[in-house]
């Protein structure tokens, strides 16, 4: 009589945020992959309805628990733990201590515990700071396996929870091409610097801002264009500029997929300023749709872009103009960009990644 399936919980609740794109192609590349385990997806409740299982091994559940609440040490818990699952794996490190079974864990980075949330008081910040890494460490000694984006991630890791290193497993995330036909997206400029993402200070678009702004005092046609919803503190950044800095910047605020793709392939370069990242996705996607790329030389980005990238030093900004002149002025530099990044782009891969992933349960569960 054949033993039954293993049965793995992935807590899927991750799905529907920032983060969400991991969650997802790592569930429907494991539904192509894995014959040899059973899944359960935790969902939460809100978002039940917009995913289903494709595989008969693959079933989905609902749950009501917020990240960050005390129901997920409690009732949360206790949910996973009535699912009777022989491994779970956690897409987010936010979860119980205790789930009497054996866990992995994804530590995407370490920005909770490194960077200062400025909008609280100090005091607060470096409390909640402090509970965060003995959180984190108390997970990562826990977890069987805890799952990297990048190698910088994972000494990242090890050096805040001295988790052991034999612990610590790299995948890789990928960057996806935008299927929708390109939709225009009005920009006052004859060229632009493209940037993607959030206005929080780490991502230093302050300087980038300052960066452009001395460029246009020798070629007025260039400007920045800013995509992503503007936060609270990109509408702070906005109110503060001078005229001079204002007058080269377009705040475009969300974008569909298809004026993001239309953006990326209208750009003279992308601009990545940011002084911490624990992979860089918004660059690598720049790269898949043929755009050139000039990015900061801080933590993982010179491992997860190569040599598809001009680097500079995040905190100068005559640096970052230097970057963005050189690609600006020079056809050759930013068709070689072009060609690298698309080849870069190239050697990730989410079906690479949901593999060594599957690996990893199965080493888990030998353990």
């Amino acid at each position: 009589m054949d033993a039954p399936l293993k049965h793995i919980v992935i807590d899927a609740r991750s799905m529907f945020t920032s983060t969400g794109r991991y969650t997802r192609n790592l569930i429907e590349h494991l539904e192509t992959l894995d014959q040899e385990h059973r899944y359960t997806i935790v969902l939460p409740r809100a978002h039940y309805d917009q995913w289903n299982p494709r595989s008969a091994l693959f079933s989905k559940v609902a749950t009501d628990t917020p990240y960050f609440s005390w129901r997920e040490q409690t009732g949360f818990a206790r949910e996973l733990r009535n699912l009777q699952p022989d491994l779970v794996h956690f897409a987010m490190p936010q979860q119980p201590l205790y789930v009497g079974a054996p866990r992995v864990t994804t530590f995407h980075d370490m920005t909770l515990l490194k960077i200062r949330n400025h909008k609280k008081h100090w005091a607060v910040s470096l409390a909640k700071r402090a509970i965060g890494v003995a959180a984190f460490a108390a997970i990562a000694h826990r977890s069987r396996v805890n799952l990297v984006d990048s190698v910088y991630s994972g000494r990242d890791l090890i050096a805040y929870t001295r988790a052991s290193a034999s612990s610590v497993t790299l995948t890789y995330p990928a960057a996806d091409s935008i299927t929708e036909p390109p939709h225009p997206v009005p920009v006052p400029f004859e060229r632009f610097v493209l940037y993607v993402g959030t206005q929080v200070p780490y991502k230093n678009l302050s300087r980038l801002i300052s960066a452009v702004a001395a460029l246009r005092a020798a070629d007025a046609s260039i400007g920045l264009v800013v995509a992503g919803k503007i936060d609270g503190d990109g509408a702070l950044l906005a109110k503060n500029l001078d005229e001079r800095s204002r007058a080269g910047v377009h705040f475009a605020g969300f974008v569909s997929d298809a004026e993001l793709r239309w953006l990326y392939e209208n750009a003279a370069v992308y601009a990545f300023p940011s002084f911490y990242e624990g992979f860089g996705l918004p660059g690598l996607e720049a790269m898949r749709h043929g755009c050139a790329v000039v990015s900061s030389n801080a933590t993982c980005l010179p491992e997860v872009y190569g040599d598809a990238a001009v680097y500079f030093d995040p905190s100068r900004v005559s640096e970052i103009g230097a970057a963005l002149s050189q690609v600006l002025a020079d056809p050759e530099i930013a068709a070689g960009l072009r060609e690298r990044g698309r080849r870069r782009a190239e050697m990730y891969s989410w079906r690479f990644m949901a593999l060594r992933t599957l690996d990893s349960y199965r080493d888990a569960l030998a353990r």
